[in-house]
């Protein structure tokens, strides 16, 4: 078959796969919508309830029950993005015989309030999804390989409302070993396919959300804004203050997990004590619990209304609690959380600095992310989409600077 051919063969499959990726991701994001709403927002009402730390520590103690339950039954899952990744470079594939378990393993903790995001269980199914429909192609090769890729592109597009996120975050390197401009340089096939999955993707999300509603994504910030030499006077004081708090997630990562293995053998312990610090903490600090994705536009609105204390509590409140939800059992991502509290943290320095909060969050989110990502190209690919075009230059330094500053050795996984 004319190698053209193939190539335009697979972008329409790449296309197709996307499509049905962006309908998945759109259904599962719905469903815990329409879970966390029933849970959080109507029961409380039914039962006047709301204010009350009695309902919370029972609702999160439930879900812990049942969440270390199911894990007894089917494993900890779902496995995050890093560990999908190793498995498909390890072993070549993924399995598809279990998608409804990730589905349901994944939908858990969200629904039940843990400080996550939803990329981990969605990436693990569209990944399965991609091998079940590359396994029964007649074609086997560099295309396949890119179509299974094309569908994780389209799933970190979706999901995050920013198609350069799946492309980019697909193409550059994980390593120092790799080389990013050579990698773009002799992958044109995988970069076509690439670009085809997320069209599908966002198409069908586009679709489904005009028809149905929209599931969500990171919401963007306004326009308005400020980037005078009294916002740039204290950009090297943010970065490395994005730095620090970097440094801490990984700390409280380190400490969290050592903690969490020495409950491994006891699920439902482990994941009863998430559930109680869950909401004990999201009592105090209502911010640190859910992803924090609808969280971000509230604070975009009235991030001046909170105690800059508070903010920045909350901001660091929800990098530990991601650490002890995803180490304790409570599986899930840790992107939209770490953004939340970069925009948290960000608005707590503005309030102190007396400067402009978008360009202070900006900057803040960018190193934080990076810092603990270490794809500062990544990085741009997602904050861009939040931004304004006119942040792309204090973003971009941020998440440059952010991943020449390296991190200890003891902390490296």
């Amino acid at each position: 078959m004319n190698k053209l051919f193939r190539v335009g063969l697979f972008g329409v499959l790449s296309c197709i796969l996307g499509a049905f990726a962006g309908a998945i991701v759109w259904l599962v994001l719905k469903v815990m919508s329409l879970g966390i709403d029933l849970l959080w927002i109507w029961l409380p009402e039914m039962m006047n309830c709301s204010g009350s730390l009695v309902y919370p520590l029972i609702v999160c103690a439930a879900g812990g029950v049942i969440i270390g339950l199911w894990q007894k039954k089917y494993g900890l899952l779902p496995e995050d993005l890093e560990q999908v990744m190793a498995r498909v470079k390890n072993e070549g594939s993924y399995p598809y015989n279990n998608l409804h378990i990730i589905a349901v393993s994944a939908l858990l903790p969200l629904i039940f309030g843990g400080a996550l995001g939803p990329e981990a269980g969605l990436t693990g199914l569209i990944v399965g999804l991609s091998y079940f429909v590359g396994d029964r192609l007649k074609y086997k090769g560099e295309e396949v390989a890119a179509l299974m890729e094309s569908g994780i592109a389209a799933t970190l597009g979706v999901v995050f409302n920013a198609p350069l996120f799946g492309i980019i975050g697909n193409l550059e390197p994980d390593n120092k070993k790799e080389k990013y401009g050579k990698k773009l340089a002799s992958k044109k096939t995988r970069i076509f396919l690439y670009i085809m999955g997320v069209i599908g993707g966002m198409l069908a999300v586009m679709g489904l959300g005009r028809l149905l509603g929209s599931s969500g994504g990171l919401p963007r910030f306004e326009a308005d804004h400020g980037m005078s030499i009294e916002q740039w006077k204290w950009f090297i004081p943010i970065v490395l203050v994005g730095v620090i708090c970097g440094l801490l997630y990984l700390i409280f990562g380190k400490l969290t997990k050592k903690m969490g293995e020495a409950l491994l053998e006891n699920r439902i312990t482990s994941c009863v004590i998430v559930g109680v610090i869950v909401a004990v903490f999201g009592y105090f600090l209502p911010l640190t619990m859910f992803s924090g994705e609808h969280e971000m536009g509230d604070l975009m609105v009235q991030w001046q209304v909170y105690p800059v204390a508070i903010l920045i509590m909350t901001g660091l409140g929800k990098l530990l609690m991601v650490n002890i939800c995803i180490n304790f059992g409570w599986r899930g991502g840790n992107i939209f959380p770490i953004i939340f509290a970069g925009v948290a943290i960000g608005y707590g320095m503005a309030g102190i600095l007396g400067i402009d909060g978008s360009f202070t969050v900006a900057v803040m989110v960018a190193a934080l992310y990076t810092y603990i990502m270490r794809k500062p190209f990544t990085v741009v690919a997602v904050l861009l989409l939040c931004f304004p075009i006119a942040y792309i230059v204090p973003v971009t330094l941020s998440a440059l600077a952010a991943s020449k500053i390296p991190v200890p050795k003891a902390l490296i996984k």
